[in-house]
């Protein structure tokens, strides 16, 4: 997949890994410490660094023995710092995907999370799928996801104000 790096950006990273969840650990710091050279807000550096682990773990979940890709870009002339995740997946768990992903931006971010809490508590069986609503309040990040159909590849993107 070719991604396309505006010229608005400052600086990005882009980092491809086969789906282990020891790298997930050891991406994280990578991440942030990335965005020291960019950014010296620790409080936007801890958000961004909490979204990449969330959303890698949600990707190695679910993408099999297939590789998965971040890309973190600074933006130059914005305040914004945008992580993209890429993993693959089938058609219909991408829909599922995209579908909670456009509810949950139509909620208040408190009150989703909130919610997801509690559905956590009451199915303590099941993994707690706080992930998405995290990165929603805790990170203030707008989510979105995008399904490229020719390629069987979902693309989770947050967006940061830094």
């Amino acid at each position: 997949m070719k991604i396309n790096y505006e010229k608005d950006t400052a600086g990005y990273l882009d980092i491809t890994f086969g789906p282990k969840w020891d790298y997930i650990a050891l991406t994280r710091p990578y991440v942030e410490n990335f965005l020291l050279v960019n950014m010296t807000e620790k409080e936007h550096i801890h958000k961004v660094g909490t979204a990449a682990s969330e959303l890698l773990e949600n990707a190695t979940k679910f993408s099999g023995d297939d590789g998965i890709r971040m890309i973190v870009k600074k933006s130059r002339h914005k305040n914004e710092v945008q992580l993209s995740v890429y993993n693959y997946l089938d058609k219909q768990r991408a829909q599922e995907l995209i579908e909670k992903v456009n509810y949950m931006n139509t909620q208040d971010s408190f009150e989703f999370y909130i919610y997801r809490m509690k559905e956590s508590v009451k199915n303590k069986q099941e993994p707690s799928k706080l992930g998405l609503a995290r990165i929603y309040h805790e990170g203030q990040a707008k989510i979105s996801a995008f399904y490229h159909e020719e390629s069987k590849i979902i693309e989770v993107r947050a967006l940061f104000t830094v």
